[in-house]
């Protein structure tokens, strides 16, 4: 039952959850029937579910045992009450299921018709040679992908895959106000320890210059985030309003890092203060401490989106899914095409499950961000910062490591959000070392506009602090990458660059 697929032509191979099921109901099933088909087919209670409500389907826990889970699908398909079953799929510690749709590129529009037609999918979108394609209901969306994979003319063929995720657990402390034009930044270590308050004094964020915050939208209204906005994306309903749930926070905080406006008489301050925050939304929970939910073309369009409206930087506190070809794709366009041919720099969170490096930070050609701490010591479950529940991941993907706990940032106003109030006091995790990382890239372009993006990949890297116990083999190690983020040092040498 395992999924096989290729991505970028390397064979993806992802293994069956033994532990969930994917069940869509008809939808004039009631929730009663719903729960008599669960029993009837020996599944744990129907409490227990988690809902995809924008999919119609259900992921139900099972027994322990691939062969278990099996005959659980089996049981679940033969309910009057069930329309299809499907498999889960564990990604690192995220679960992913094959939606109704699948994703494919072809050689030519001629083939893309010929292919379409015959294999009876509807066309749901396309992006020039790339489509969204609904499988017949009879259909199964992997045996799909698996034919037309051997059919010339297609280019790649892949599930439009759901992905599960959940956050980190946070940390709080609480916050601390001084009387400076930005009263939270005593607290910004990360902003002393990276040099990012030495690098403005010499470098100032240029409005044009915008970075988009990939994410479960952010908080326009937040007063030290406002005035930054330059524009907004859905990409879960293909329109502007991308505000997030009152207890999505995550990718608020990760704005307020990259780029909380200067000087207003609020709360903090972003690493490319000044420069602009374009807010794209890609997933979102369905109820407080949720799991949040995403599609590989929900995320596909987000790129696209963000490059084409000008973005310098792509900021990806996220990850953990499927390998996704679209993704890689798009993701390469904004690399090559973004910022009128000189590229747009992408930058994403290693991951947060102290092993290998997860996808899209194995993407070649982007910044590949783990984490380190106050101490700058590599973020592990023993580390001194006391967050024992998370640590980094590592690998020879890591390009650079910025600080990843205990980060105060712009929190979701009031009583939503992390914490009370308008500020975070705590966030964590590679997602909080990201945009650190993404903030300092768009100050660097800042304060020289005309780089290419491989251009200030290069400077990012090649000015970071050699810090930590291990050694660095020709300028790098699989853990810090090539050194913990110094701003300072990369706009001196932005600056000086011909």
């Amino acid at each position: 039952m395992a999924c096989e697929y290729r991505v970028m032509g390397q064979m993806v191979r992802l293994e069956v959850d033994p532990n969930t099921v994917a069940v869509r109901f008809r939808p004039s099933s009631p929730r009663s029937l719903r729960a008599k088909a669960m029993k009837a087919a020996g599944l744990l209670t129907f409490d227990s579910r988690t809902e995809i409500p924008d999919e119609g389907i259900t992921l139900v826990p099972a027994s322990a045992g691939l062969a278990d889970a099996t005959q659980r699908l089996n049981a679940l398909a033969a309910q009057p009450d069930v329309a299809a079953t499907m498999p889960v799929f564990k990604v690192g510690d995220n679960k992913v299921v094959a939606s109704d749709r699948i994703l494919a590129a072809f050689h030519s529009f001629t083939a893309a018709k010929e292919i379409i037609a015959a294999n009876s999918l509807e066309i749901v979108r396309q992006h020039e040679k790339e489509f969204v394609l609904r499988v017949p209901p009879n259909k199964s969306p992997l045996e799909t992908i698996r034919r037309l994979a051997e059919q010339l003319g297609v280019t790649y063929a892949e599930p439009d895959f759901i992905t599960i995720g959940r956050h980190l657990p946070k940390f709080v402390r609480n916050a601390m106000s001084t009387a400076t034009s930005d009263p939270l930044l005593p607290r910004q270590y990360a902003m002393v320890i990276t040099q990012a308050k030495d690098a403005w004094a010499i470098a100032t964020g240029n409005p044009e210059v915008s970075i988009a915050i990939l994410d479960e939208g952010v908080d326009v209204t937040h007063p030290d985030l406002a005035p930054a906005i330059a524009g907004t994306f859905d990409g879960i309903d293909c329109d502007t309003h991308q505000q997030p749930n009152p207890w999505d926070s995550h990718g608020t905080a990760c704005a307020g890092l990259a780029a909380a406006v200067p000087d207003n008489g609020g709360g903090m301050r972003g690493v490319g203060a000044g420069c602009s925050i374009l807010a794209a939304r890609i997933a979102r929970s369905s109820a407080p401490d949720g799991d949040w939910m995403t599609t590989s073309e929900t995320i596909r369009q987000s790129i696209d989106w963000s490059w084409q409206n000008g973005a310098a930087v792509l900021s990806n506190s996220w990850g953990g899914g499927a390998p996704s070809n679209a993704i890689v794709m798009a993701f390469e366009r904004a690399r090559i095409k973004g910022r009128n041919g000189l590229g747009s720099v992408i930058v994403i969170a290693a991951g947060n499950a102290s092993g290998n490096v997860a996808f899209p930070a194995t993407i070649s050609s982007v910044l590949a961000v783990s984490a380190s701490n106050e101490f700058d010591e590599f973020k592990t479950r023993t580390s001194r910062d006391q967050e024992y529940w998370w640590g980094s991941c590592y690998g020879p993907e890591i390009s650079i490591a910025a600080p990843g706990v205990h980060n105060l940032t712009t929190d979701i106003r009031g009583t939503g959000g992390y914490d009370p109030g308008d500020y975070a006091p705590a966030f964590n995790g590679t997602s909080s070392a990201t945009p650190l990382v993404a903030g300092a890239c768009a100050l660097v372009i800042s304060a020289k506009p005309t780089l290419r993006e491989d251009q200030v990949r290069a400077l990012i890297t090649g000015t970071a602090d050699k810090v930590g116990t291990t050694p660095y083999v020709q300028g790098r190690n699989d853990f810090f990458g090539f050194g913990r983020l110094n701003v300072l040092r990369a706009v001196q040498k932005a600056r000086t660059m011909p």
